[in-house]
């Protein structure tokens, strides 16, 4: 069973790149991968786009359906090869001495020593599952066969789940989403702003030559209240107790480096007596807890803290 799907794959694999050759200049396989469960090629190409490679994956399922055969070519050399078919792919630098030449048939030609079909209708169904990308580097994963009309199947019905979720059709859940992305955005971006404006906005108190920020805030941006902390921490003898609530309450406690005070032992042993976890350095510190605990965590940090 492995075997065939190895054939299955690199057959498959050998009309996909040529399909991509044809409509895109310049691009150039760095290495073919085909396990038992994954079958990946990585390639290099400025030029690449989601679209064509869609493009690509209809136009190999188009040579697979036509069932054409696969032939074998044997040379002496890779210079006798070239002289039949000089379009052939190969890698020339691991090449030495006799050269086998697979044809898939008037389509593509590439010096090859793995297993294949015999013919490409017995691939049966090529759908590439994942797409990374780095750069100008890409990542392709792809099934053959049986599996990937299974797996077409399951993304079938995901996306007919997504869409509901959404209150989208099928037909427009990427537009959908699309809107969806740009409201997030939109939404994160008032949330960094409320967060900046209500944390300057806030007045510290003054006790024991300490100048204390102490608020419990609600869905505020985690990273702005970090970075505002960072801020405030700079000033000779500010301590900063920040309790944010989210799904979880996060905790914040952070102070400036000449307060003899160690924010980390102070945050973990609090929160160990409320079933939170926290740790750091020692002057910052964080942590979270239960959302029913915050307000008597905050209580307790200000009483340890004598603020």
């Amino acid at each position: 069973m492995i075997l065939m799907n190895s054939k299955l794959a690199h057959t498959a694999e050998h009309i996909f790149m040529r399909s991509l050759q044809q409509l895109v200049d310049g691009i150039s396989v760095r290495k073919v991968d085909h396990r038992d469960t994954i079958n990946k090629v990585y390639l290099k190409s400025p030029k690449l786009t989601l679209d064509i490679i869609y493009q690509a994956e209809v136009m190999t399922n188009r040579v697979i359906e036509e069932g054409r055969e696969v032939k074998e070519h044997k040379f002496v050399s890779i210079g006798e090869a070239r002289e039949i078919f000089p379009h052939m792919r190969a890698y020339e630098e691991r090449i030495s001495g006799d050269v086998r030449v697979i044809e898939i048939d008037n389509y593509d030609y590439s010096a090859c020593t793995r297993e294949h079909t015999q013919k490409t209708n017995e691939c049966g169904f090529f759908l590439v599952t994942r797409i990374s990308k780095e750069n100008d580097q890409y990542g392709i994963e792809f099934l053959v066969g049986k599996e990937a009309q299974k797996s077409a199947l399951e993304l079938s019905m995901k996306c007919i789940k997504v869409a509901r979720e959404l209150g989208a059709s099928v037909k427009t859940l990427e537009a959908t989403a699309k809107n969806l992305k740009k409201e997030l955005d939109i939404y994160k971006k008032r949330m960094v702003i409320l967060t900046e404006n209500s944390i300057n906005s806030l007045i510290p108190t003054n006790k024991d030559d300490k100048i204390i920020y102490a608020m419990i805030i609600e869905m505020f941006d985690d990273s702005i209240v970090m970075k505002k902390t960072r801020d405030i921490i700079k000033q000779n003898n500010s301590i900063v107790l920040f309790m944010n609530i989210n799904s979880r309450a996060t905790v914040v406690l952070a102070c400036n480096e000449n307060l003899q005070i160690d924010c980390s032992v102070i945050l973990k042993s609090t929160l160990n007596k409320f079933g939170g976890k926290g740790g750091g350095k020692v002057n910052f510190a964080t942590g979270s807890v239960e959302i029913e605990k915050a307000e008597e965590v905050f209580n307790a940090l200000r009483k340890e803290l004598n603020c």
